[in-house]
């Protein structure tokens, strides 16, 4: 048998195992999914605000890709973001199994369950877990095209990574709204005003509801603010008149709560990612495929030297 035929086969197992890897664990990223506003190695102070993506997709109710590919799957909420700031129909993101009313309308669709509240209009979910436990101060959600279907967000008590499960386990709203139509399938950064908590989180829970929404939408990344000690509000705040606060136009310029504090931290933090062009943009598929065939090159390429080398000595 030629040599060239074992070095095929090694290949083909290396990009199998890549994809297998990649999909199970998610971990594209993870090595710059922890972000801080000091850039040093020193332990940080309670008190600095830390900021951090998603380290792990720990469940989801569905997804639009297949479960051995990485092309329109959640576990892309992992990590850094791999198409924002960019706007289109990537494979790289996040992307739910159904948009529209079409779903509800169709013979096979599902009945209502009796008990939900009139309220509750949630339709899909996906949970991340973070790499550390913090009282959230805000939560970007990175979306690149058709936004608008986030209708809550939850942080959970517990922690994914813990050895001592807690005995209870509290599920806590940070923010809820009604699903919105976004004019424009453009991307944005979503961040809406959280409410403070009173217990330090690291899984965060996102709910959507696509209905009012003419494609699919689609999520690149996720980004959680937050300090180690719980914040304490300032006893000024109970000092301002409320009849001297034009609410619209304070939303427009000043954002809301300590989010805008930071603000200038979260927009440098967002362009810390490696910028390799339109290579990032490539499938993780694709990307293994050119190795290989990279390498198969390569040991093309050496075998021939080697027989030409021989014919040489030959003659």
């Amino acid at each position: 048998m030629p040599p060239v035929f074992p070095m095929l086969t090694v290949l083909s197992m290396f990009y199998y195992m890549c994809l297998r890897r990649r999909a199970r664990t998610a971990t594209r990223g993870e090595m710059n999914s922890r972000r801080a506003i000091e850039s040093n190695t020193r332990a940080l102070p309670i008190n600095v605000e830390i900021v951090q993506y998603a380290k792990e997709v720990l469940d989801f109710s569905s997804h639009y890709g297949s479960e051995n590919s990485m092309s329109y799957t959640m576990w892309n909420l992992a990590g850094i973001p791999n198409v924002y700031p960019s706007s289109g129909d990537f494979t790289q993101t996040a992307v739910f199994r159904t948009y529209g009313t079409w779903w509800d309308r169709c013979p096979s669709a599902r009945l209502p369950f009796k008990r939900t509240p009139s309220t509750f209009c949630s339709q899909d979910y996906v949970e991340l877990a973070f790499e550390e436990p913090v009282y959230p101060t805000a939560v970007h959600i990175l979306e690149t095209y058709h936004p608008g279907a986030v209708v809550r967000i939850l942080a959970c008590s517990a922690n994914p990574y813990s050895q001592n499960p807690p005995a209870e386990v509290r599920w806590e709203v940070l923010w809820s709204e009604a699903p919105t139509k976004v004019n424009g399938p453009q991307a944005r950064q979503f961040t809406p005003c959280i409410k403070q908590i009173n217990f330090p989180t690291n899984l965060i829970r996102l709910e959507v509801n696509s209905s009012l929404l003419d494609y699919y939408t689609e999520l690149d990344a996720v980004v959680l603010h937050g300090v180690k000690e719980r914040p304490v509000l300032s006893l000024k705040t109970s000092m301002i008149d409320m009849n001297d606060i034009d609410e619209d136009e304070d939303e427009e310029k000043f954002g809301c709560g300590m989010d805008t504090l930071n603000k200038q931290f979260s927009i440098v933090t967002l362009r810390e990612w490696p910028t390799n062009g339109y290579f990032d943009k490539l499938p993780y598929e694709s990307v293994c495929f050119c190795v290989c065939m990279l390498g198969i090159c390569i040991v093309t390429a050496l075998l021939f030297l080697k027989n030409l080398y021989i014919d040489i000595q030959f003659f």
